[in-house]
């Protein structure tokens, strides 16, 4: 095999690659970032801390903190051309973590799927805790809806 192709295509195939991880970093910032900017301030009116811990050209994650060991971080990682893996994992106090993880596709990404894919998260998450929780008396609090 000539070796000149093989270097030609190899370079080839990585520029088209990092075109894709570029893309995967725009959708990040423009569609699940100003995203999750909305979603932060609605959960740390109700007790949360939410940050970004990981923010790599081909992975993103999303932690909500309600206590030091009960929360639920959500993983963005590019996974091939066009496509990305979203896991989210769920860590109550006494109890096995919750993973769900799906694979998607850059072109299916806006604001309405990324709200989507927040809220059902966190709603496993608060499933999960209420389950931990079933026997503890009532706490009289009121959310906040802003």
């Amino acid at each position: 095999m000539d070796s000149n192709w093989k270097q030609s295509f190899v370079e080839k195939l990585n520029r088209a690659q990092s075109q894709w991880t570029s893309k995967f970093t725009e959708v990040m910032e423009s569609q699940v970032s100003e995203t999750f900017e909305d979603i932060r301030r609605f959960v740390q009116d109700n007790g949360f801390a939410a940050s970004t811990p990981l923010r790599e050209d081909s992975r993103r994650s999303f932690k909500f903190e309600l206590a030091e060991n009960a929360y639920l971080l959500m993983i963005f990682r590019s996974v091939g051309v066009g496509e990305f893996e979203v896991r989210s994992e769920s860590f109550v106090p006494g109890r096995d973590a919750k993973l769900a993880k799906m694979r998607c596709r850059l072109v299916d990404v806006d604001e309405a799927w990324a709200r989507d894919q927040f809220q059902a998260a966190l709603d496993a998450f608060v499933a999960h805790l209420a389950d931990e929780t079933a026997g503890a008396p009532e706490v009289n609090e009121e959310l906040v809806l802003v």
